[in-house]
């Protein structure tokens, strides 16, 4: 019952909110017009009661499915065609202070009208543009649960596979720290990107007041999908960057720049400077495996030379 309910409720403001041609629109006002008078002519022809009775339905219907300007026009014509047909034996209405007040009930009654299909019309647009809303975070949070879980699954095995259970678990609680962070970017209101420096600042958080990192660079933004890895490589460039890099000894520093996005995406630049003389790894750990990581919305390069470590990352511009 609930669901067949529902199921109207959104047939009906589909139809309400369908959109109209101007010609279309006058159609549908001059049938307005005509089936109300041809009501009129078949029950009395206007002899009894008031000859705007069966206008006024018209005239919310009018208001509800084609909005205020056509109700509007609609009045006018109804008014015209009662006056012309059904009121020719009848003293102007503006002719005296009875006329007078007949007219003006006349007119507030159907500004009453207009109002309340206008306002019935924006609460279904409302309502209509809540529900589009609610479906588009509904499968914007399953997307994001989607990617979050992959990547707690990767971090977990990666972080197992080659170290002591306790350094194992070490490892993985400062990467997840380093996701958090990651995602917390993404929490804000709307958030459909994250933006440079920002981005760089939660990333290296747990290190800026320590260490000699140096950013550089004007604000940008980063498309949603690149946030994450670039947080995590981060993460993992200045970990290793402590342990065995420049930031491993006094007077090593690290300059992080990036620039303009150009073909879409802006490439950042991690260099190590002054530390000790750096040689490629013997073997693939977790950070060689996520400063690997590449996909649309992000890529990392990254070179040993003896000077210092450099890695080049290229992340979509949103």
């Amino acid at each position: 019952m609930a669901t067949t309910a529902s199921h109207w409720a959104r047939r009906t403001a589909q139809a309400v909110l369908a959109p109209h041609t101007l010609p279309g629109s006058l159609g549908w006002t001059l049938l307005a017009t005509a089936v109300p008078t041809a009501l009129r002519f078949a029950t009395d022809a206007g002899r009894y009661g008031g000859p705007f009775v069966t206008y006024y339905p018209a005239i919310v219907l009018v208001g509800l499915f084609l909005g205020w300007r056509y109700a509007v026009l609609t009045t006018i014509l109804c008014a015209l065609t009662a006056r012309l047909l059904f009121m020719r034996g009848f003293p102007p209405l503006i002719s005296g202070p009875g006329g007078i007040a007949v007219f003006g009930l006349f007119v507030l009654s159907c500004v009453f009208l207009v109002s309340i299909a206008e306002w019935l019309r924006r609460v279904l647009a409302e309502a209509n543009a809540a529900r589009a809303r609610e479906v588009l975070l509904n499968e914007e949070l399953r997307h994001r649960l989607k990617n979050l879980l992959a990547v707690v699954n990767s971090l977990s095995s990666l972080s197992h596979r080659h170290t002591e259970p306790e350094q194992a678990h070490n490892a993985f609680a400062e990467r997840l720290a380093a996701l958090d962070r990651a995602t917390s970017l993404l929490g804000e209101e709307g958030a459909v990107s994250c933006t440079l420096p920002g981005l760089a600042e939660e990333a290296l958080r747990p290190f800026l007041s320590d260490y000699a990192i140096r950013l550089s660079g004007r604000p940008q933004a980063i498309d949603r999908d690149g946030c994450v890895p670039a947080v995590l490589a981060l993460h993992e460039l200045a970990t290793n960057a402590i342990k065995y890099g420049a930031l491993s000894q006094p007077g090593g520093h690290v300059e992080l720049r990036w620039g303009e996005p150009a073909d879409g995406a802006v490439t950042l630049s991690w260099e190590e400077k002054d530390g000790p003389e750096v040689a490629p790894p013997q073997r693939k750990g977790m950070g060689s495996r996520i400063l690997s990581m590449h996909s649309p919305a992000a890529s990392f390069a990254i070179e040993y030379p003896a000077a210092g470590v450099r890695c080049e990352m290229k992340l979509k511009a949103a």
